[in-house]
């Protein structure tokens, strides 16, 4: 059974539902946004899962409140990414490639400077990589692009994550996208 047949069932089913109780049925359209909506929560609720996941596999001494931080900013939309020490790219959420227009495979092991172009300021890029270097949190906005070349305004909080020994492993970067 392919997704349009299974997608059908689901619409018939839901017809004959409402026919049966003497209710008006809703029209496709409805049932389609449903499907779509409860996709856009799994797909989310997957991400938190694995957020815990790489909080655990890395021993990351989040406090409650950094770590309910981060699962807040998830659900709200916002864009996480999240690097090595080194600042190769680990994981990005999928709003983060719905936003840069990215594939997976293309930014893992990349740097987040391939978001950068022209109108990019240098003076906020040298602020960032003089904090990350410390290794301390870094508030800042930034001119970004998105693979089509297009530039957008993010406000972005970049954190250094350290295991229970004090060592740093990763950093995770939550973006927003500025409306302006």
């Amino acid at each position: 059974m392919n997704v349009s047949d299974s997608y059908m069932e689901l619409v018939n089913r839901g017809y004959s539902r409402a026919w049966n109780e003497g209710a008006q049925p809703y029209p496709a359209l409805c049932y389609e946004i449903f499907l779509l909506d409860h996709a856009r929560h799994k797909a989310r609720q997957k991400e938190l899962a694995l957020l815990d996941a790489f909080q655990q596999r890395y021993d990351w001494q989040l406090t409650r409140r950094q770590r309910q931080g981060y699962l807040t900013s998830l659900q709200r939309g916002a864009t996480l990414v999240l690097t090595d020490s080194a600042k190769q790219i680990t994981w990005a959420s999928q709003s983060f490639l719905s936003m840069t227009g990215y594939t997976p495979t293309e930014v893992l092991g990349q740097r987040p400077w391939l978001l950068q172009g022209r109108n990019t300021d240098p003076r906020t890029i040298a602020y960032i990589r003089k904090q990350l270097n410390r290794p301390q949190s870094v508030k800042a906005d930034l001119i970004n692009y998105r693979k089509n070349g297009e530039q957008y305004l993010c406000r972005l909080t970049i954190d250094p994550l350290h295991n229970s020994s004090g060592d740093l492993t990763h950093f995770i970067a939550v973006e927003f996208a500025v409306e302006g």
